[in-house]
């Protein structure tokens, strides 16, 4: 709260950002929508927080349940849903505490996202770009969801996204300006911190956050780093990463044509999230919240179709020690400590990718309608 705080007031007084407050790498369209903080006393701004995320939380989950159910339509008794949704919060509460430890504000993205895919499989396109694009302004890593609506041919969507995506990013621009800057707020921080980070071209930047072997950063790049470091293969870095980002688009863009013929647009979604959690240069634990959604549909899939449940709680079982942390009483001391220092969650989120793909290769098996078809939409109400 401190660190979004003096960045807000950072804008409001029209001082560059990146000099102003070297620790915020967030867009400054964030630093902007703070500044109601920035004028509250320390106490009250943290209590505000707070309760916007609880709030958040709570549209999280829902979300995620209403997604589920538009992926798995059949009738849902009451006392199976209870259950599903228990275990899927469960599994998902690493994740949601590691926001609210860290003040982070991923839980108040996340439901720009998850709405944005909710009004996708819905087809009201509008509503679904705007929060899309609203959601990569502030974030930067839904903007995965752009070439996604190209590749749905979904055209004006994409425009209405991009357009989202400026005018939010573009805002603290129309109403301040920062002194001595050659560049206003937006442009600045895409040359020095977006950019940079992007193409991980660390001599253009004093911003080196996601370089070098370093176990908080758990997206491919840090899994890579860490798996090289002090190797022989540590100079062949670069060239590793990109065929194992190469590899790893592959998998995931002939998942998403294989799915093209079905509405399976909710699935489609968790696979552009575990996506976006790895592609990025930088992913810390707070990040992983959004396994929400994949967590929900998974676990939901497990009580739809009981051939296939065995391998949908191996991969859960899997998902879960590793993220949560293996127990030393399960494995030995070294092997724990090997997979805490080594990406665990990167890849307790990798193996989701398996019952996901099973869904979506075999999507008959759970009742999900073909794209020909007409969406079916599940009538039973929602409880929270």
């Amino acid at each position: 709260m401190l660190l979004y705080r003096h960045a807000a007031e950072c804008v409001l007084t029209g001082q560059v950002l990146q000099i102003c407050e070297i620790g915020f790498t967030y867009p400054p369209a964030f630093a902007f929508v703070m500044i109601p903080f920035a004028l509250m006393p320390i106490g009250l701004a943290v209590f505000i927080w707070y309760l916007i995320t609880l709030a958040c939380t709570v549209v999280c989950c829902w979300l995620c349940e209403i997604l589920t159910l538009r992926l798995f339509p059949e009738p849902w008794p009451e006392r199976q849903r209870v259950w599903f949704r228990s275990i899927a919060i469960f599994i998902s509460l690493k994740f949601i505490l590691s926001v609210y430890e860290d003040q982070a504000y991923d839980l108040l993205i996340l439901p720009l996202t998850l709405f944005g895919i909710l009004t996708l499989a819905d087809r009201r396109n509008t509503l679904a770009a705007t929060s899309l694009g609203v959601a990569a302004a502030m974030k930067v890593t839904p903007l995965i969801f752009l070439p996604y609506l190209l590749f749905k041919r979904r055209y004006a969507a994409a425009a209405i996204f991009a357009g989202a995506l400026l005018a939010v990013s573009f805002l603290p621009d129309l109403f301040f300006k920062p002194d001595g800057a050659a560049h206003g707020y937006f442009v600045t921080w895409v040359r020095e911190i977006a950019a940079p980070g992007l193409f991980e071209n660390a001599a253009g930047t004093k911003y080196t956050f996601w370089e070098g072997a370093n176990p908080l950063n758990l997206s491919l790049r840090g899994l890579i780093a860490l798996a090289l470091d002090q190797t022989a293969y540590q100079a062949d870095f670069t060239a590793i990463l990109r065929a194992v980002q190469l590899i790893f688009m592959a998998v995931i863009g002939s998942l998403l044509l294989i799915s093209m013929r079905w509405n399976m647009i909710p699935a489609e979604g968790a696979l552009l999230i575990i996506a976006m959690l790895m592609l990025s240069p930088m992913s810390g634990r707070g990040h992983f919240v959004g396994l929400m959604l994949t967590y929900y549909l998974l676990v939901a899939a497990l009580f739809k179709d009981r051939y296939t449940a065995w391998l949908g709680t191996l991969v859960l079982a899997v998902s879960f020690l590793l993220c949560a942390g293996i127990p030393r009483g399960v494995a030995p001391l070294f092997i724990t400590e090997f997979m805490r220092l080594h990406s665990d969650i990167s890849y307790g989120t990798l193996v989701l990718i398996i019952y996901l793909a099973t869904i979506m290769l075999f999507p008959q098996r759970w009742g999900i309608a073909r794209a020909t078809d007409s969406p079916r939409v599940a009538t039973a109400g929602l409880q929270t």
